[in-house]
């Protein structure tokens, strides 16, 4: 077998790391079905020992793709809830469900499609800016940068939406912060389906905010990222392989 030179072999991992940054580009061009939705604020107050979450609902029947991702985004208003680590949109929960209702109870004790993985492996939190008084460390429903939701509880509508240390149940997005699902399979719309939102405090937040639903997920898969990079380190160990000869 004929050997490849160096400069070959530099030639061609450049190109392989093109070809991977380009096949990224691609995959997150453009998305068949992305929805922003309308919502709908349902009768009463829910959640935990505070009692002053508010829920929306939004309907998905009939979109004309499947879901696989919920993405929800502060407005970035900077205007309502608390300051610290408590800024801006507080989630208190989020389900799914074949089920419509039109108040708030009703809406807690629905126990909605087994669509979402609150983990890690499921969740991207991008977190928002705290407002003055800044507090150190992460927003509330935060540890080490990603959603506890032994903390935030993102399943049930169970806020104490209480800015001290009796706050329990919800997750702060902080001003512009986000937060995606990728969820556990695609849903698809063609049935009756309804998609129940929990505010924290009920503040007027979820209203200004943004919630798109998605066909796509909406993270970059890391074994792909982590090609590229590994591609990206083996070029420069060629480079300076080359650069030795040469010296």
């Amino acid at each position: 077998m004929q050997r490849l030179s160096v400069p070959l072999i530099g030639n061609i991992l450049t190109l392989s790391l093109a070809t991977v940054a380009m096949t990224l580009t691609s995959a997150y061009s453009a998305t068949a079905g992305t929805l922003d939705l309308n919502l709908t604020k349902l009768q009463g107050l829910t959640g935990g020992n505070s009692g002053t979450t508010g829920v929306y609902r939004a309907d998905l029947s009939n979109l004309g793709f499947d879901i696989t991702s919920i993405a929800i985004t502060d407005s970035n208003s900077r205007t309502e809830g608390a300051p610290g680590r408590f800024s801006a949109f507080d989630l208190d929960a989020i389900k799914i469900s074949n089920v419509l209702v039109n108040n708030a109870t009703d809406a807690k004790n629905l126990s909605g499609l087994n669509v979402f993985d609150f983990t890690s492996s499921g969740t991207s939190f991008t977190p928002g800016t705290q407002r003055s008084p800044v507090d150190p460390g992460d927003l509330f429903g935060v540890t080490g940068g990603i959603v506890d939701n032994s903390l935030a509880t993102l399943e049930n509508f169970d806020a104490n939406s209480i800015a001290d240390a009796t706050a329990f149940g919800f997750l702060s997005l902080g001003d512009g912060g986000k937060i995606v699902f990728n969820l556990k399979n695609p849903i698809s719309t063609t049935s009756p389906l309804y998609l129940y939102i929990g505010e924290a405090g009920d503040n007027g937040e979820t209203a200004s905010g943004q919630i798109t639903v998605s066909d796509k997920p909406r993270e970059v898969p890391e074994p792909t990222s982590l090609a590229a990079v590994s591609l990206l380190g083996i070029y420069f160990a060629v480079s300076r392989r080359k650069k030795t000869k040469a010296a």
